[in-house]
């Protein structure tokens, strides 16, 4: 996935040299993030994540002076949390690859609001899985590393969102803006049908709100 995700930048990168001349068709961002998702029940299992942070690269074509389209790779760290008799914590590393249309409204001064929508897909990918069992006697930890059979789980995603540059000196812009994704919560293949004596699949729709800050540059 990450060699396609390469070649797919590579020759958005090729195409955008070609048109160097048209000033203000492309821009190429890099964004810092915060990540806050809800959590959700489903099957007797209640499911949440912690509050993350993840970083996100961008190329955006403008084909019209309205209308544009984006194409998002990003990653994000963040622990998955199951609550069914103890607490399961899958630390993971979330992957986006996504792509959206984008309307700029209006700019006024040195401000360009934008509205988005698209879709793409997600990858969970786990590096740690935890329980935490109730409070024990003094000194005595409550959580244990274990293995419960995790693996790579990949969702797709719908996105939807918005924000504004503005505009700094020679080329360059700040981009602030919110988005958020649905998808179907992860569950890592954790499963009865997996031969799993676990299971924490909820059957149910997941939402991740991302607001972001970036340094965008126009070419």
């Amino acid at each position: 996935m990450l060699k396609k995700a390469g070649s797919a930048l590579a020759v958005l990168l090729f195409l955008s040299s070609l048109s160097f001349g048209q000033d203000g068709r492309y821009d190429f961002s890099l964004n810092g993030s915060a990540i806050f998702t809800k959590q959700s029940n489903g099957n007797g299992i209640t499911q949440r994540a912690t509050n993350g942070a993840g970083g996100l690269a961008t190329i955006r074509m403008k084909f019209k002076p309205k209308h544009s389209v984006i194409f998002n790779y990003g990653r994000a760290k963040n622990s998955q949390v199951y609550h069914t008799i103890d607490n399961f914590h899958v630390l993971d590393n979330i992957s986006e690859y996504t792509g959206a249309y984008v309307f700029s409204p209006l700019r006024k001064g040195k401000f360009d609001p934008f509205v988005l929508v698209g879709g793409g897909l997600l990858t969970f990918s786990p590096r740690t899985t935890w329980v935490f069992f109730p409070p024990l006697a003094n000194n005595i930890p409550n959580n244990i590393q274990v293995n419960f059979g995790a693996v790579k789980q990949r969702e797709l995603a719908v996105l939807y969102g918005f924000g504004t540059d503005y505009r700094l000196r020679w080329r360059f812009a700040l981009r602030l803006q919110y988005r958020g994704l649905f998808y179907r919560e992860p569950d890592f293949k954790v499963d009865a049908s997996s031969g799993s004596s676990l299971s924490f699949f909820t059957g149910a729709r997941g939402h991740m709100a991302e607001p972001s800050i970036g340094l965008v540059f126009k070419f």
